[in-house]
């Protein structure tokens, strides 16, 4: 037979196949589910699907007769026409089971006419105008260099304003997409499988078109292109619709590969269809002319958009920051019982608050224990930690008075959710306080060395790293006894009186406060100096130099004047104010002064004219400002 008969013979076949595949889909409905991409020299029962949805006979080999049915298939309806079932022929394939496109009914249920594709809403019919063509398109220059982390879905990487002239609606009907690696490192990988999953193309929120990365054909220069089809995308005349190009980033990155990588994307070709059903390929107009490639990060195209493959972790920006609440206790003493334990005794509260868009699994907790006149173990029977409603215990360790041990809270499970705050605290039983040294005191800190070695994974299972957590949360020493005295500042006054002689000028300082007995009756001293075994004490000092020239004090019971045993009596649960009163006379010393109360001593027994108590707590605030005397 000549080569003249073949090529008719042949022709003959191919017209037949297009014209029976035509019939098929206007007089029938098939159905075909797509599970895996399909081409010549495939086999098996899936190719017989794809065969009978063709309306061709389906014996299961994807040959000539196959390929030419599907190439028809593609090209009436929008597709590249490659002859390859990948993951939007076979959308379309079977999206076309019923007839019917997503709402609109094609003509005869004819699935095959350009005027109406599967998954699309609107014909050309439904276009208004008959000359509509691209106006301009203007690369969004907000995208660029944006992070892609390992299972992100949907990261907009690119974008670009689509704007249809005055003389007709158009429907986007596919988009030429480029990804090209020229500017990777010798180490990186340059396979787009190896960095990305899938693409897709939106218009506005809504996504109109997508891909798989093995969808994607591998050029000469190791660029990889694939022609999208776009459903449901038309710009009315007019109008300006935003477009975006975003990738779902790969299950795993392989950290060589992203250490250094150079990925950009570009459009270098817009095929759309006007009021008449005219379609037309776009690679002039706007930012798709500008240099004749593809929307690149200044409108220029060639170099494309840019896009920074990353750690899952450093895409979601976690950080962990753990900081210290209000009501975290403050130093000062505890009253315990002496009759049994005293349970959850409150040593440390503080926050964790997640940034970031990952949420993390905390695991591993470490709190650190300082103890002070008595071993850890003797003082509390028991210690737990609190986060959220959730309460986890462990052991007390053998804490010598004076050291410090660090206590980890394990196997917590606990999930922290993405842009939440929770609560935590640290709880112990004190043990009856005849059983430890009275005044033996407690200070619970998660430190700096704490934070670095919280267990806490994010939604990838990778460790949050150093930089990614942050703060420590600050405890206080707490005095466990049975009984003894709280102390609240309620004023300070420093008031100068100058004098024409120099070195004459001379200060009054007051420092007012409040005394309360807990747990039973207490006696404070009435006497205040720079020193002394029974005076409570105070410091002046002139711009940070304690000093003791030329200064006297004086302590005033606001509340009862009555002096028991030499000392005032606070009986159990009342309060009484004090005020401290301290005069600084004129000298050569010149300078900035104030003063502080700096102890109080205490005793819970009458007759003690040393108290044995000496109250040092939480005074810090109790100082007055500074007056400069000449």
């Amino acid at each position: 037979m000549s080569n003249v008969l073949k090529s008719k013979s042949l022709f003959g076949v191919m017209l037949a196949v297009v014209m029976v595949v035509a019939f098929a889909f206007a007089a029938t409905t098939f159905a075909y589910t797509h599970t895996v991409t399909l081409k010549l020299g495939s086999s098996g029962t899936q190719v017989a699907a794809l065969q009978s949805a063709l309306g061709i006979s389906a014996d299961g080999s994807f040959g000539p007769m196959t390929k030419a049915a599907v190439m028809s298939f593609q090209s009436t309806n929008g597709l590249t026409a490659d002859g390859v079932v990948g993951a939007m022929t076979g959308a379309k394939l079977a999206g076309g089971s019923t007839g019917s496109t997503g709402g609109a009914t094609c003509p005869n249920g004819n699935l095959l006419s350009n005027n109406c594709m599967p998954g699309s809403t609107t014909s050309t019919g439904s276009l208004e105008g008959t000359d509509g063509t691209i106006n301009d398109v203007d690369t969004l220059s907000s995208y660029s260099s944006e992070e892609v982390g390992e299972g992100e879905e949907d990261v907009k990487v690119a974008g670009f304003d689509l704007e249809a002239s005055n003389d007709g609606d158009i429907a986007i009907r596919s988009l030429k997409l480029n990804f090209d690696q020229t500017g990777n490192a010798a180490g990186d990988s340059d396979h787009l499988d190896d960095y990305i999953t899938g693409v897709a193309v939106w218009m506005g929120s809504t996504k109109v078109g997508s891909a798989d990365v093995d969808d994607f054909s591998e050029n000469s220069d190791d660029t990889f292109s694939k022609t999208i089809t776009l459903s449901n995308a038309v710009v009315k005349a007019d109008e300006t619709e935003a477009f975006y190009i975003t990738v779902d980033g790969g299950n795993s990155f392989d950290s060589s590969d992203i250490d250094s990588d150079s990925w950009t994307v570009n459009v270098s070709s817009i095929r759309y269809e006007d009021g008449t059903g005219v379609v037309s390929t776009d690679t002039t107009t706007g930012d798709l002319g500008a240099s004749g490639t593809g929307i690149g990060t200044d409108g220029t195209l060639g170099d494309g958009v840019p896009m920074n493959f990353v750690s899952f972790s450093t895409a979601a920006d976690t950080e962990l920051k753990l900081s210290t609440v209000s009501s975290n206790p403050e130093a000062g003493i505890v009253v315990a019982s002496n009759t049994g334990t005293t349970d959850d005794v409150v040593l440390l509260k503080g926050k964790m608050k997640l940034d970031g868009d990952s949420d993390v699994l905390l695991d591993e907790f470490p709190v650190t224990f300082s103890p002070t006149s008595s071993n850890f173990n003797v003082i509390a029977s028991s210690i737990k930690l609190m986060i959220g409603n959730e309460e986890y215990s462990e052991s007390v360790p053998s804490i010598a008075a004076a050291a410090s041990a660090t206590v980890t809270f394990d196997n917590l499970d606990y999930t922290i959710e993405a842009g939440d705050t929770v609560e935590f605290q640290v709880l112990a039983e004190i043990a009856d306080t005849d059983d430890f040294t009275a005044g033996a005191t407690v200070t619970a800190s998660v430190t700096s060395t704490n934070r670095a070695n919280l267990d806490v994974e994010n939604e990838e299972g990778d460790q949050l790293a150093a930089g990614e957590k942050s703060g420590t949360v600050s405890g206080e020493a707490l005095e466990f006894r049975a009984n003894g005295i709280t102390v609240a500042l309620v004023s300070t006054t420093a008031t100068k009186s100058a004098s024409d002689t120099n070195d004459a000028d001379t200060a009054t300082f007051t420092i007012k406060f409040k005394v309360t007995a807990v747990g039973d009756d207490v006696y404070v001293a009435t006497t205040a100096s720079t020193a002394g075994a029974m005076n409570n004490l105070y410091a002046v000092d002139y711009s940070g130099t304690a000093t003791v020239t030329d200064v006297s004090g004086v302590l005033v019971n606001n509340t009862d004047t009555t002096v028991t045993s030499g000392l005032y009596l606070i009986e159990e649960g009342e309060s009484e104010t004090f005020t401290l009163t301290v005069l600084r006379n004129g000298s050569a010393n010149d300078d900035l002064f104030r003063a502080a109360l700096t102890s109080l001593k205490w005793d819970d027994e009458a007759g003690d004219t040393t108290p044995d108590n000496n109250y040092t707590t939480n005074l810090d605030d109790f100082k007055t400002d500074y007056v400069s005397l000449d």
